[in-house]
């Protein structure tokens, strides 16, 4: 929301002596007098002020308080960095006066669409990667996130079909393989999940989610081995991923690491629970139940 100039507080000055004053004038001469004061006064200060800031710059209220200046025609290349940096809710400061005053203007639609994606704001994602694709339907990132945000809503099948639109727009969209991979993972397509992933990770090779996805494929081929690899990439660059410390466990369990499948089932439980996933919670205690019983653990082989 553009932000006001600085509060400004009437200034009168000081009473004359009596004898000086002259002598009173109309009631109407004095409002016209004071009318045309005023509104000479606000022209001088303000007007520089509102040219100033509408030629120049955008003044945006931003999460901590402080006023985002961004000069006027640089504000999609703000937003770019704003995203880069993880600062999501100034970039939305940003961005949003900007789709919502402007909703014909298709890149401030689709940086819209790209930071509510950012922001794990999916429902708000879809509805404007939607609309930028209907004012421009070229535009490959907005096929991608627009399929990215249905897969949340187990729109399976529309997913990969934007998804795969992204790649014939742009045969190197990372995104859009990543979505075509979680796809076939969730129809148990293991094996084609695993061909979409790797190139995934070939062409964001520092997103922890492709590797997690990764490792989830490699589990249900059995490659334990390279389902450790990958989860433990994942856990690099990002280590408090409740479903990367889930996927570990699985894997130490099958490779009868007792010790170390606890260990992350323990941590997932945490994570989980902390989040407010407490469904997930639930899963990974009883699977940390089961591991303990199976491995014939003591609390005292259980506690580091």
């Amino acid at each position: 929301m553009l932000r006001s100039p600085s509060d400004y507080k009437e200034r009168f000055q000081p009473d004359d002596i009596p004898s000086s004053k002259p002598p009173p004038e109309p009631l109407r001469a004095k409002l016209l007098r004071a009318g045309a004061f005023t509104l000479l006064t606000l022209l001088l200060i303000g007007g520089p002020i509102y040219y100033f800031t509408k030629r120049n710059a955008v003044g945006l209220s931003a999460e901590s308080g402080d006023s985002i200046l961004i000069e006027k025609g640089k504000e999609l290349a703000a937003v770019h960095l704003l995203v880069e940096e993880g600062k999501l809710v100034r970039a939305l400061d940003v961005i949003q006066p900007l789709y919502k005053l402007y909703p014909d203007n298709v890149e401030y639609v689709s940086a819209g669409a790209w930071v509510h994606f950012k922001m794990e704001n999916y429902r708000r994602a879809m509805e404007l990667s939607r609309a930028a694709i209907e004012l421009d339907a070229s535009r490959a990132r907005d096929h991608a996130v627009l399929g990215a945000s249905r897969l949340f809503f187990k729109q399976y099948q529309p997913a990969l079909k934007d998804s795969l639109k992204a790649l014939e727009l742009a045969p190197d969209h990372a995104l859009a393989y990543m979505t075509i991979g979680e796809v076939y993972l969730k129809e148990g397509d293991a094996q084609r999940a695993l061909t979409a992933l790797k190139q995934a990770g070939r062409l964001d090779p520092d997103n922890p989610r492709v590797w997690t996805r990764l490792s989830s494929a490699f589990i249900e081929l059995e490659q334990w081995d390279n389902g450790e690899l990958s989860a433990q990439r994942a856990l690099e660059l990002s280590p408090d991923s409740p479903g990367i410390h889930f996927n570990l466990a699985m894997i130490y369990y099958k490779k009868q690491q007792g010790h170390k499948a606890v260990e992350h089932i323990q941590k997932a439980e945490d994570l989980y629970q902390k989040s407010g996933q407490l469904e997930w919670a639930g899963k990974a205690r009883q699977n940390k139940d089961f591991i303990i019983q199976q491995f014939k653990l003591r609390p005292e082989d259980i506690i580091p």
